[in-house]
């Protein structure tokens, strides 16, 4: 395994890139850079288009200055099927081989068009029987071959990939490292992902469909403005009552109020299985968190306390540019990939 890995972050609407060193017990951030992704993204089948994905990639890699061709990507979790599963306790081989049989039955696709990994999270135990958390994840062949040959045209090598979540929660875990359980809410583009922590490891996770880009649409219909100028009135305005009349912070309740149901769903459910144990935070994280007044809305509607997941205040990573920290929930996702080997 190698040891020093860059992070890849291929977002839909930015590329992100990040190199991370430990140096004894500090961590420095040697490169950062970031910039627009292509109109069409890792989504589209054009070889053209591909291309230009691929060229992108190769212009940020050569101005971050980072030699190292090695890279750990992450894959949205939409892309991918993610499963939390309960097992008994069992040995690596034996939990292998079962595991086939638990992947035929949660894997809506035949085994043989997916590539399938699986984590151990934490050991768990219900009325005296012990047992363990298991993440199993699937991500179809054709997909992964599209990211190994756009990112072989950039001239980098994949070492690692997984889910954004598994990113983040890797970004923030010094922040969940307790025996207290937290919630992790990355707010994407297009989907929000949730994880439940429990014990510092993930417990549930899932994924809603709304995300930043249907915050922006509804701004963009409800004032009559196109969606470039509703996208800086919400990252200027967000859920403020005073501008606009409030107007724009109305506009964002409806998608937050559907993201915040479902999450609170999971809470019920989640309390109903472990015994109604409470949650002590929950950690917001994407670029989405940054929005004026979002953390409090949270707070206030679910009753926990809301904190924002801060990649450069967990590790205390030295060397970040005063802007770049400022806007810390952005980079948890290229940060988690950066740090895989060294934590």
């Amino acid at each position: 395994m190698k040891t020093t890995l860059f992070g890849l972050d291929i977002g839909t609407t930015s590329l992100k890139i990040a190199l991370v060193r430990k140096q004894g017990e500090t961590y420095m951030l040697d490169a950062i850079a970031v910039a627009p992704t292509t109109k069409k993204g890792v989504i589209s089948e054009s070889i053209s288009d591909q291309q230009e994905l691929a060229s992108q990639i190769k212009q940020m890699h050569t101005n971050s200055g980072i030699k190292i061709v090695d890279a750990s990507i992450s894959i949205p979790e939409i892309q991918v099927y993610t499963k939390v599963i309960e097992m008994p306790v069992l040995s690596e081989q034996e939990l292998s081989a079962a595991l086939k049989f638990q992947m035929e039955q949660y894997i809506p696709l035949p085994l043989d068009q997916v590539r399938t990994d699986w984590q151990i999270l934490g050991q768990t135990e219900t009325e005296g029987k012990k047992g363990m958390n298991v993440m199993i994840v699937a991500a179809p062949t054709s997909l992964l071959e599209k990211y190994d040959k756009i990112l072989s045209l950039a001239g980098v090598n994949v070492e690692t990939i997984e889910t954004e979540i598994i990113s983040v929660h890797r970004a923030l875990l010094p922040l969940i490292a307790s025996t207290d359980t937290n919630i992790i809410v990355h707010v994407g583009a297009t989907t929000t992902n949730v994880a439940i922590i429990k014990d510092s490891a993930i417990n549930i996770v899932f994924t809603i469909g709304l995300g930043g880009f249907a915050i922006t649409r509804a701004i963009s219909l409800d004032l009559g403005i196109d969606t470039a100028q509703a996208e800086n009135y919400k990252k200027a305005y967000g859920l403020s009552q005073e501008a606009f009349e409030g107007k724009v912070g109305k506009s964002l309740h409806p998608i937050l109020d559907s993201i915040i149901g479902d999450i609170k769903k999971s809470l019920l459910s989640f309390k109903e299985k472990n015994n109604n144990e409470e949650v002590k935070q929950i950690i917001l994280s994407g670029g989405t968190a940054l929005l004026p007044g979002i953390d409090t809305y949270i707070a206030n509607m679910l009753g926990i306390q809301v904190v924002l997941g801060n990649c450069w205040d967990a590790y205390n990573i030295q060397n970040v540019p005063p802007e770049i920290k400022a806007e810390a929930p952005s980079y948890n996702v290229v940060i988690g990939l950066a740090l895989r080997n060294l934590v």
